[in-house]
């Protein structure tokens, strides 16, 4: 027997044991908060026990009665330790059923009686421990375990609402167990005259199974103990299912992390193609106003705006001209274009020069969204310090754009300033061009027409007293001399007439206006001229083209002028970063530049000068004369 009271009081010190460590770990189960009362049983239990197991051995008296004493006060507290966990259990499930009430009072009255009827037996008795024992079971472990039992029934009806039904039978299993228990250790008790021990007692079970009562309540323990612990698996799933959660959760922030990068990524490609295609625009000097327009949807569209628009101050500083809008249908509403904006949150922005989002409160009534602005992004267009307009959004929505998003109108609102900076310097560059054709042609005529008809003037005049004298031979002299200055004067026109058409024959691209020009240079004048190209051209700058084509032009020229050549190559070769272009003739040469040539070579060597280059000239008398310049190269 005393094997018999060790496993009893082993199996419970096992629950109990096993109760506290569940109970340390965290969980959200109801049950999980009602371990700790279910711990304190099972250890109780255990040490009453063990106090019978110490009982049966040979001890002093003393000590016999200080553990039966022990044991008397550990087996109701136990109990009591039993209902309260049960009464947890019971209460954590939810509302109790509405009968449960009901019972209450019924039960209430006989209760009553059967615990006074109790303490006077126990009080009377002269075997207190028997009477405390029996009643203790009778009252406490009974209706206790029966408690716990319907408790742990209820949990296993709730429980498969929580998720964690691959545990649901192992409550079940504990409820029937505890409900063996409260019969085994509640209602069999030692042999006494009173409730149902005359019937239902140890002696009776022994002689109806052969078996001591202790024997089944060890058996029942395990029982208990196996069914409890298994039922714990409930914590065990839980957490289970809370690290599914957590992985399902942390799978799902990384796909929205992806998600959000892919988005980013998405969003600041768009950007870097709106920016790259706007600057192509200008860079192939498209108009202004479509290339404001095109800055002004793709603001609208990439920032997600009802409305987007920019406007330019007009001549005087004190209004803004609308020059483009983007409305909700994405296109320009032309009904816009030219209004003026004397005041207001723009206006006054604008003039601050300040980036900024509209404030709350600062929003107006916009007609062509027929919707009040909730939200803004302000950009104006400086340069240099200066105000040169504005470029904003707007939404309907509060609080639609960001700080981001007034960096990006930031990088769009640049755009627009080198666009229209690019425009006003393509006019000024193309002023410049004018002028100082112009001046070349103004040049060509006084050194070349003007010169003519000034000598055609005098030789009229001349010729006029020859007749008048009646000197024939020297008439006719005269005449042949005119003929000659005016076939002179047809070349430079021709020669000036082809200049001007190959150098605005830019679309056909360097080399093949430069070979047409030459071709027709040789046609015109009987020079036999040709071009040698060993480089791809096409990396020179437009002005540097433009340049190399007039500089060659300027230098045949000299050569039909001055040099008497039969033959003139022109040969261009890349070396070091730039190109070397060389106009080689097979003239009569000169020791010193003639007098008719030397503003000519002047104006080459500026020309080459004004792009980073420069030219020599080289020549040998009755040789020839070469003219060499160089230009650099663009950076591939």
């Amino acid at each position: 027997m005393l094997a018999v009271y060790f496993a009893y009081g082993l199996a419970f010190f096992a629950l109990g044991g096993a109760a506290l460590l569940e109970g340390r770990q965290s969980s959200k189960l109801s049950l999980g908060r009602q371990l700790p009362w279910l711990a304190a049983f099972g250890f109780t239990h255990s040490l009453v026990e063990w106090c019978d197991m110490f009982l049966l051995a040979s001890i002093a008296p003393e000590v016999e009665a200080a553990l039966l004493a022990a044991r008397t006060i550990l087996l109701p507290v136990s109990a009591l330790l039993l209902i309260r966990f049960g009464a947890g259990l019971v209460g954590e499930v939810g509302p109790l059923p509405g009968w449960v009430p009901y019972a209450r009072v019924v039960l209430l009255t006989p209760v009553t009686l059967i615990v006074a009827y109790a303490l006077v037996v126990v009080l009377t008795e002269g075997q207190t421990a028997t009477g405390a024992d029996v009643w203790s079971r009778y009252l406490l472990f009974f209706p206790g375990g029966l408690l716990v039992a319907f408790g742990f029934f209820r949990h296993w009806r709730r429980l498969p609402h929580t998720g964690l039904l691959g545990t649901h039978y192992s409550l079940l299993g504990a409820g029937v167990a505890f409900t063996l228990y409260a019969i085994v250790a509640g209602l069999i008790v030692p042999e006494t005259s009173y409730g149902l021990s005359p019937w239902l007692n140890d002696e009776a079970i022994r002689d109806a199974t052969g078996l001591p009562v202790q024997v089944w309540r060890m058996a029942v323990a395990l029982v208990v103990m196996a069914s409890v612990v298994r039922a714990m698996g409930v914590f065990s799933a839980e957490r289970e299912q809370q690290l599914a959660r957590l992985r399902a959760e942390r799978e799902r922030a990384q796909a929205d992390a992806l998600a959000a990068q892919r988005d980013a990524r998405h969003m600041a490609e768009a950007w870097i193609e709106t920016l790259v295609q706007i600057t192509r625009q200008i860079a192939m000097l498209e108009g202004l106003d479509q290339v404001l327009a095109q800055i002004v949807e793709r603001a609208r569209t990439l920032l997600g705006a009802d409305a987007a628009a920019l406007a330019l101050w007009d001549e005087t500083g004190d209004a803004l001209i609308v020059k483009a809008f983007a409305g909700p249908d994405g296109g320009g509403m032309e009904s816009l274009r030219s209004d003026t904006i004397r005041s207001g949150v723009i206006f006054d922005h604008t003039r601050a020069r300040q980036m900024r989002l509209l404030a709350p409160g600062e929003g107006w009534r916009c007609s062509v969204l027929d919707a009040r602005v909730q939200a803004g992004a302000i950009a104006p267009l400086v340069f240099e310090e200066e105000s040169v307009g504005v470029l904003w959004v707007v939404s309907r929505q509060p609080d639609r754009f960001s700080q981001g998003d007034l960096d990006r109108l930031g990088h769009l609102s640049d755009q627009a300033v080198i666009a229209i900076q690019h425009t006003l310097m393509a006019g000024r560059l193309q002023s410049l061009a004018v002028i100082e054709e112009r001046a070349r042609i103004a040049r060509e005529m006084h050194d070349g027409l003007a010169q003519i008809l000034g000598y055609l003037s005098l030789e009229v005049q001349t010729l006029d007293a020859l007749v008048r004298q009646g000197d024939t031979e020297a008439t006719l002299g005269e005449l042949r001399q005119a003929r000659e200055r005016i076939t002179a004067a047809q070349a430079d026109v021709r020669e000036n007439i082809l200049s001007l058409r190959t150098t605005l024959a830019g679309d056909a691209g360097l080399m093949p206006a430069l070979e047409r020009y030459v071709e027709e240079f040789s046609v015109q004048t009987g020079i036999d001229a040709h071009v040698a190209s060993e480089i791809d051209a096409s990396r020179l700058s437009p002005l540097a083209e433009t340049q190399l084509v007039r500089i060659v032009q300027e230098a045949l020229a000299n050569v039909r002028k001055h040099a008497a050549a039969r033959q003139v190559q022109i040969r261009l070769v890349a070396r070091d970063g730039c190109l070397g272009v060389t106009v080689t003739d097979d003239g009569v040469g000169f020791d010193r530049v003639p007098n008719g040539t030397h503003f000519g070579l002047q104006t080459m060597r500026e020309r080459a000068e004004s792009v980073g280059g420069g030219l020599t000239v080289t020549s040998v008398p009755a040789k020839g004369t070469q003219v060499t310049f160089w230009l650099p190269l663009a950076q591939p």
